[in-house]
């Protein structure tokens, strides 16, 4: 007969490993597996290779020279002048306020942030068709992409444009970029 003792740390340890599993990849989303959807092997979506997917190259996918993009310039996409995008009076897209929005506490639909090593070290959950807040991989949520046509920006928490955005890759996801039209070699899939 199992004691009460042994049955409280198996619960414990079961608890604490739960994330683990909720954490692993699909293949079909992991570019170490699947070489389609990395920038390394596919220079489809490199914009090392595809000028027309680099807004050093491609000015209409630039916020720098293209005010329709950048939030320091248009109103419509920028959180602190545009309520219904800012998750701070938001519920709707609020993750404290929907727990479907949480990666900790429900299963979610988006994507993964990978560096250069494929490695993923972001999440972005889909809250509506404007907005993906973005997470760490321990489920804390650091900012918020708002889109912007068919680029989005990146802000933090208090509605500040970081300066960062994400461009379509033109197949399965997005290329970060950095203010300038610097990419990062990272990537959304």
């Amino acid at each position: 007969m199992i004691n009460m003792k042994t049955k409280y740390i198996t619960f414990v340890l079961l608890l604490a490993i739960m994330p683990l599993f909720a954490q692993m990849l699909p293949s079909s989303q992991n570019p170490k597996y699947t070489s389609r959807i990395n920038p390394k092997f596919n220079s489809n979506i490199n914009p090392k290779y595809n000028s027309k997917i680099n807004p050093k190259y491609t000015s209409s996918l630039n916020p720098k020279y293209n005010s329709s993009l950048n939030p320091n310039y248009s109103s419509n996409i920028n959180p602190n002048y545009t309520s219904h995008l800012n998750p701070k009076y938001n519920s709707k897209i609020n993750p404290k306020y929907r727990a479907n929005l949480d990666p900790r506490y429900a299963t979610w639909e988006g994507k993964y942030l990978f560096n250069e090593m494929a490695e993923p070290f972001g999440i972005l959950i889909y809250a509506n068709s404007n907005i993906y807040l973005f997470y760490d991989m321990d489920g804390e949520w650091i900012g918020y992409f708002v889109r912007a046509k068919t680029n989005y920006n990146l802000f933090t928490l208090d509605g500040d444009w970081t300066g960062k955005y994400l461009c379509s890759d033109s197949e399965s996801g997005y290329n970060l970029f950095e203010e300038g039209g610097e990419w990062t070699e990272s990537y959304v899939k």
